[in-house]
């Protein structure tokens, strides 16, 4: 584990300097030093790969940015933050603000503000979350087919790496499953 301001390389597209510091008890990883998502596209099948890297970024800002924002997608009604969390809700607005254009900036633009007018970002983390990740019922229908029938053999990796890829497509889409029991999976 590195020391406080010890400097180690990196290997994220060329040979970088990776300072590390510490929050509290916490290492940190400089934020400077891990690339920015950049701009999302708007289309679906970047989704995954530009939260994921979202995702990343806000981490490497603050350890417990992605606890708050598994918090956030997951909560249900009014998304009150406390104060404590109030400038972190500001940032992640404000971050949002710059990396989404078109209907996913409209969609974080209508979250509604906190008391005070600041702006709640952790509401538009999850009504952007909720709308991308959001399937038509014809989509839905087909994920529920391929994961009910699967076909390992006819996977690239062999029968075991279409299990493992079918296990993870079951954790991707465990809301749409409900509760699937091992009867089912197994059997």
């Amino acid at each position: 584990e590195p020391a406080d301001n010890e400097t180690t390389s990196s290997s994220s597209g060329g040979a970088r300097l990776a300072t590390f510091g510490r929050r509290g008890a916490v290492p940190q990883l400089d934020a400077r030093l891990v690339d920015k998502p950049g701009k999302y596209s708007g289309e679906r099948g970047d989704w995954r790969l530009w939260k994921a890297r979202a995702l990343g970024w806000l981490t490497a800002v603050h350890p417990d940015f992605g606890r708050f924002l598994a918090e956030a997608e997951s909560h249900q009604g009014d998304m009150n933050v406390p104060l404590s969390l109030r400038e972190m809700s500001s940032f992640l607005h404000t971050e949002l603000l710059a990396w989404l254009t078109g209907t996913q900036l409209a969609l974080v633009l209508r979250s509604l503000p906190l008391s005070g007018g600041a702006s709640n970002g952790f509401a538009a983390w999850r009504t952007l979350c909720e709308e991308e990740e959001r399937m038509d019922p014809a989509a839905q229908v087909a994920v529920l087919q391929e994961l009910l029938h699967p076909e390992f053999e006819s996977a690239e990796g062999g029968w075991r790496q279409g299990w493992v890829e079918w296990e993870a497509k079951l954790a991707r889409h465990a809301p749409l499953l409900g509760s699937l029991g091992d009867a089912v999976r197994i059997g």
